[in-house]
């Protein structure tokens, strides 16, 4: 018999199927690599500024197809931003390595160079004022702001770094002498400012009347009747200048100065009957000090409701009624 007759043609079926399985992960293994490459097909992103100047914003984009997640790194130290377009300043100049990372798996580099911003100052907007070279203490002084477009005013009598007097025309009281800085801030802008410098010095020494001590003690010494009773008579309340010149408005100011810390609660004084501060009267019917208002809403942000003033006769305020809520978030 022929060997060859002997030999019989067999295929496993099992050997195709494991043939076709393979060949079909080769096709899909294919299909997502190429749709990876089509993904990562981004070579760039897109940066709008009018300037690459410290403090200004910068607006970076990406417009890569089916992207679907991006992180923005910006070199600065700064949080990652996941948005195909974002805003982003840088707070100092130099050069910064801005990183796009798309899909998790596509990253595009660009480095920018910040720069120095120099500040363009309009110098017809700057304050103008007027007040004394040489101040004495315990004597007040007062300074006169003449810029006709001014709105608000901050000074500072160069006792401290908070603000010392939010009207137009204020008088001070020095307490310590040497040389100070008075300096102006108008509208609350910063930039625009006015400095002038004065001269502290210390309490000038009464000089005393010879004549009028003696006749002093020789009308002691008769018992005078009618000074003894006016002696006695209560002092009228204590005020400062700027008593006559605060109204609601003008107080709002005031709160929103201890709101921001910039106004100190001795110069919140200042504008009150000095030996009868005011009680405050809450909208829920508490009352409470002046001094407890200036604690619970410093360093805190207030949307304020009402405010309204009760006087007595000799003109005080005696009772402040407010209502202010605490801005949140939400």
């Amino acid at each position: 018999m022929n060997k060859s007759n002997q030999i019989k043609t067999h295929f496993d079926g099992k050997v195709i199927l494991f043939f076709f399985i393979i060949f079909i992960g080769a096709c899909g293994l294919l299909a997502f690599k190429i749709n990876t490459k089509e993904v990562c097909a981004v070579k760039d992103f897109k940066i709008d500024a009018p300037s690459f100047k410290a403090g200004e914003l910068i607006t970076f984009s990406d417009a890569t197809l089916n992207a679907s997640e991006w992180r923005w790194y910006f070199g600065d130290g700064s949080k990652i931003s996941y948005r195909s377009k974002v805003a982003h300043s840088f707070s100092k100049p130099g050069k910064y390595t801005v990183k796009l990372l798309v899909n998790n798996k596509c990253t595009v580099e660009r480095t920018i160079t910040i720069i120095e911003k120099n500040e363009i100052i309009d110098e017809s907007l700057l304050p103008k004022f007027t007040g004394p070279t040489l101040a004495y203490v315990g004597e007040p002084v007062t300074f006169m702001d003449t810029t006709s477009h001014a709105k608000s005013w901050e000074w500072r009598f160069g006792d401290g770094s908070k603000i010392d007097a939010i009207d137009r025309n204020p008088t001070y009281t020095y307490r310590i002498s040497g040389e100070k800085a008075v300096t102006l801030v108008i509208n609350g802008d910063m930039k625009y400012f006015a400095q002038r410098k004065i001269t502290v010095l210390p309490a000038r020494k009464e000089q005393k009347d010879i004549v009028a001590e003696r006749l002093a003690r020789r009308s002691s010494a008769r018992g005078d009747v009618v000074n003894d009773y006016f002696n006695s008579l209560p002092d009228a309340p204590r005020r400062s200048p700027e008593f006559s010149g605060l109204n609601e408005e003008k107080f709002k100011g005031i709160l929103n100065g201890i709101c921001k810390d910039e106004l100190s609660f001795e110069n919140v004084k200042r504008y009150f009957c000095e030996d009868d501060l005011p009680l405050v009267k809450l909208r829920n019917e508490t009352t409470i000090s002046l001094k407890q208002l200036d604690t619970d809403i410093r360093n805190r942000n207030i949307n304020i409701k009402k405010i309204q003033f009760q006087k007595d006769q000799d003109g005080c305020i005696t009772v402040i009624n407010l209502n202010y809520r605490y801005k949140t978030i939400f």
